[in-house]
């Protein structure tokens, strides 16, 4: 054989081997295209159920805590509604006029004037002044301004 021969043959061997390594190189990576598609459908999966998780535990959190706000803010309206009631009734009881309340409050603050009033009447032996009432107030106030 000559060389032409032997070049061409040599040739034709080098092509079928690159030929070969690259169907190689193309199965190597169809496999790992699926082995990593694979991956990634696991950890996305992994990735909703963990995130699924801390979701429950931030709700359950969250709605705790606004149960605690809201018996916060309940306590601190009712001892609110508490202080304005005491000072209702000392209002009433020294004279001055005093915007409505409304509900219980408002009861026991009538209750409270009228029992004081019936004590300053049975120390003094005279009627007591009676408490101001708010639009009659208003209503010289804004007769003594114009």
């Amino acid at each position: 054989m000559g060389i032409l021969t032997k070049d061409m043959t040599r040739l034709r061997e080098e092509i079928l081997e690159l030929r070969s390594s690259r169907q190689g190189l193309i199965h190597d990576l169809v496999r790992e295209t699926k082995n990593r598609r694979a991956d990634v459908s696991r950890m996305l999966a992994n990735t909703s159920e963990a995130l699924s998780a801390v979701a429950k535990a931030t709700k359950a959190d969250r709605l705790g805590t606004i149960a605690d706000l809201k018996s916060a803010v309940a306590d601190i309206l009712s001892g609110v509604s508490k202080d304005l009631c005491g000072i209702r009734q000392v209002w009433l009881t020294s004279g001055t006029p005093v915007r409505r309340a409304g509900g219980k409050c408002e009861k026991q603050t009538r209750q409270v004037a009228a029992a004081n009033l019936k004590g300053r009447r049975r120390a003094t032996g005279r009627k007591a002044a009676p408490v101001p009432n708010k639009r009659k107030h208003q209503a010289a106030n804004s007769r003594n301004a114009a």
